[in-house]
């Protein structure tokens, strides 16, 4: 389980999570950090995962809601910002293609000569 190290400063709130972020410990963030974004003051919020080993699937998700809503990620050692990489780049579906009903599909063959030969490469 990760340790946790929250800062409260007059200009910044600032949560440091160190070690394996699962567990207890991901409602706790996600606890703070809700509390600390719902203030009305006009207060940086960050989250430091520059000293993180580690998550399960809760922590990942955790931190992903927490980037999707604005909050800045700061991440200072190569292993960090791969899990920032993770984090923030959630894998797009390209929109594939749709055929109409009862169009069924078409051969290469009927294709016209130049997009078969697109197709061989050529």
């Amino acid at each position: 389980m990760a340790t946790l190290k929250f800062r409260d400063w007059a200009d910044e709130f600032r949560i440091e999570i160190i070690g394996r972020f699962a567990g207890i410990c991901t409602t706790e963030v996600a606890n703070e950090w809700q509390r600390a974004v719902n203030e009305a003051s006009s207060r940086r919020v960050i989250v430091d995962i520059t000293r993180l080993s580690g998550y399960d699937a809760t922590g990942r998700q955790v931190l992903a809601h927490i980037y999707n809503h604005g909050t800045t990620i700061a991440a200072g050692t190569p292993l960090s910002l791969v899990f920032l990489h993770e984090i923030t780049h959630t894998p797009k579906v390209a929109p594939g293609l749709v055929l109409e009903p009862g169009t069924g599909k078409k051969s290469l063959d009927s294709a016209p000569a130049r997009f078969r030969a697109q197709a061989a490469g050529e």
